[in-house]
């Protein structure tokens, strides 16, 4: 019977709360990455990672790279968990750029990726995370109104105002890729 297992690398906790809805949905284990080793997914057919949109890259995903040559055979899922709206086919590609400029080609090649959107409490926020906000807000003022992107002009809108984007219906994508994989494994598993 295919196994899945659900990693991630959460900061203020949206992409925590996503892997748990996933893990909970898939009936499987959720770990923190900072708290199991590569050996420790041996067992596991699929491997489910998530990880925070940080400083324009998927925090932890070096993880994955690192790890290729233990898990390059697995099932690869990544999701990025950010404040940018996934939907804008913009923020998709700036997320994956960014990925393929972290992960090889060849687990770029394996992976299936999808993108989340989190939340934001700026009172949460530590000194230096405050700092970027601030600095970025500040950033986006001062472009030509013209030029702003629909991300850029609600940050502009909600700064300072803690915002929630997180929706657990977001996940059913990954849900249906994963029993898919789970599927297409069970019908070979049982071939005449």
């Amino acid at each position: 019977m295919p196994k899945e297992v659900v990693v991630y690398r959460s900061i203020y906790g949206a992409t925590r709360q996503y892997a748990l809805w996933i893990a909970a949905h898939l009936h499987c284990p959720a770990f923190d990455v900072r708290t199991i080793r590569a050996k420790d997914l041996q067992e596991y057919d699929t491997i489910i990672y998530g990880g925070p949109i940080y400083v324009g890259e998927v925090l932890g995903a070096k993880f994955l790279k690192k790890n290729l040559n233990t898990l390059g055979h697995k099932n690869l899922v990544l999701f990025s968990c950010g404040l940018n709206d996934p939907e804008d086919e913009r923020n998709r590609v700036n997320t994956e750029d960014q990925l393929s400029d972290i992960l090889s080609d060849e687990l770029m090649a394996h992976i299936k990726v999808f993108h989340l959107r989190g939340a934001i409490d700026y009172r949460k926020l530590r000194l230096l995370h405050k700092i970027m906000m601030a600095m970025t807000k500040r950033s986006i003022a001062a472009q030509d109104p013209s030029t702003r992107t629909p991300d850029d002009r609600h940050l502009l809108v909600s700064y300072g105002i803690p915002r929630d984007f997180w929706k657990m219906d977001a996940t059913r994508p990954i849900l249906h890729y994963v029993w898919a994989l789970k599927y297409e494994s069970l019908r070979y598993d049982v071939a005449p």
